[in-house]
């Protein structure tokens, strides 16, 4: 483990510095960071602001939406249950909820499944519609007013499960609102009221909460920004709805946050108390499937129970989760064996990966600039911009969309955008069914030459 507190620390430059690069890069106005190592904090700090209008800066203890990092917590709280006697992760969804009906034909649908995402059902466009209709997107005009009207939707779908064996991971926002009825039919208590008393409170997240006006209120609360068509960062209010509660809709800090890692590290227990079981919370570090999406993280990534398991760190086995809500994102990872955690917030859609899978690298005394994900990043740096050909005729802009580089060819006729892949020092384009080679020349980050086809584009600006 390296110390990341002394002010003229090498690795806390090194992290700072990139954690710099990367909000200009993704126009990210408020970010914020804390590492843990067992159950103390080693670095936290705020980096830009958590509001513009007025200009406040974003702090280790400014409120976040952490999007699906709360899957988590929902997990922690059917494990409550089932530590409890209350659930068997064996037992079919309609147990808990009667007029569900998808799973049935001796094929039903279990609680490991929703925690796996396992199920065989693919994403139904929930998520999607609630956030939607709070930022003013397309919706599909699906009824979901109730759980009762979701269940309907899943039902009607019942033909879209690709597996009933749970060998397929399907990412499926669906599933943890199921599970969070679930939690409300056998406690008795609503989800909120549930996860605050047996899970928040416990672990000292004493400002955690899925009240969005909190935002309103919390002396240190962040404006989330949307990404507008033109590239701008627009405030926009944060989307909510109770039904997405269970998947993505509890707000807190990167500080508190920390407290649920450190739990984590840990293997149960918080500050010496025991927090949940030691042997039920291993099931939910069990690669129960395999994910491989994306491609670039190998097939060393696995799914547990709302984590993330990546068995190539390194050398080590990471597990964590990520979470983005369209105005505001996540992510937490740990390191078991290093005991080494780290919580990243920001107040953007952003990939947080970037910024947590970094910092744990410096922490734990790798090389971050060897991550798959810094090598993508720092190729695509110099490669953005505006190119134009000799005398302007053609012009180029690459540019990334989300997590994906793309060129912008403008001359005859309408702009074409086309998919640009990077391998080691190779560039190529994707047309139709080819990979094709692209000629680049890097003279310098400012200066860089792009020969595709018939043209060569020549750097004049970012």
């Amino acid at each position: 483990m390296i110390s990341l507190g002394s002010s003229d620390n090498l690795a806390k430059t090194k992290l700072e510095t990139f954690i710099s690069e990367t909000m200009r890069t993704y126009h990210i106005y408020g970010l914020s960071v804390c590492i843990v190592h067992d159950s103390k904090i080693i670095y936290s700090r705020g980096f830009g602001s958590r509001s513009i209008d007025p200009p406040l800066a974003a702090t280790p203890d400014t409120l976040y939406g952490i999007g699906s990092l709360t899957k988590f917590f929902t997990v922690l709280g059917i494990l409550k249950l089932v530590e409890q006697g209350k659930i068997d992760l064996s037992d079919p969804v309609e147990k808990y909820i009667k007029n569900f009906s998808a799973g049935s034909n001796g094929h039903p649908v279990t609680i490991h499944q929703l925690l796996s995402h396992s199920t065989g059902f693919p994403n139904l466009g929930m998520a999607e519609e609630l956030l939607g209709r709070s930022l003013g997107g397309q919706t599909l005009w699906n009824p979901l007013g109730t759980i009762d009207d979701l269940v309907n939707l899943i039902n009607e779908a019942r033909n879209e499960r690709v597996s009933t064996k749970g060998d397929v991971f399907m990412y499926w926002n669906e599933g943890y609102a199921l599970l969070g009825h679930v939690i409300e039919e056998v406690s008795g208590k609503s989800y909120r009221d549930f996860i605050t008393k047996n899970i928040l409170l416990p672990l000292e997240m004493k400002r955690a909460t899925f009240d969005t006006s909190k935002l309103e209120s919390d002396k240190d609360a962040m404006v989330g920004f949307k990404m507008e068509k033109d590239g701008r960062r627009a405030p926009q209010k944060f989307p909510s709805n109770f039904l997405n509660d269970p998947a993505g809709g509890l707000l807190t800090s990167v500080n508190e946050l920390s407290h649920m890692v450190s739990m984590l590290i840990g293997e149960g227990k918080y500050k010496g108390n025991r927090f949940i079981n030691k042997e039920l919370l291993e099931k939910a570090f069990t690669p129960h499937v395999q994910n491989n999406w994306p491609p670039s993280m190998g097939i060393g990534t696995y799914y547990g129970y709302g984590l993330s398991i990546d068995k190539n760190y390194f050398g080590h086995l990471k597990i964590g989760h990520s979470g983005n809500v369209a105005v505001s994102s996540a992510y937490f990872g740990f390191v078991p064996d290093l005991k080494i955690g780290v919580a990243v917030a920001a107040n953007s859609d952003f990939n947080a990966i970037l910024v947590g899978d970094y910092a744990l690298s410096v922490a734990t005394g790798n090389d971050p600039e060897k991550l798959p994900s810094v090598v993508f990043q720092r190729k695509a740096e110099i490669l953005m911009g505006r190119y134009e050909t000799f005398n302007g005729t053609w012009k180029l802009k690459i540019a990334l969309m989300g997590a994906n580089l793309t060129g912008e060819v403008a001359g005859e006729g309408e702009p074409v955008l086309r998919p640009l892949l990077i391998e080691g020092d190779d560039v190529f384009v994707l047309e139709g069914p080819d990979k094709v080679r692209v000629d680049v020349k890097i003279h310098s980050p400012a200066s860089v030459d792009i020969r595709f086809e018939r043209m060569l584009f020549h750097k004049v600006g970012r």
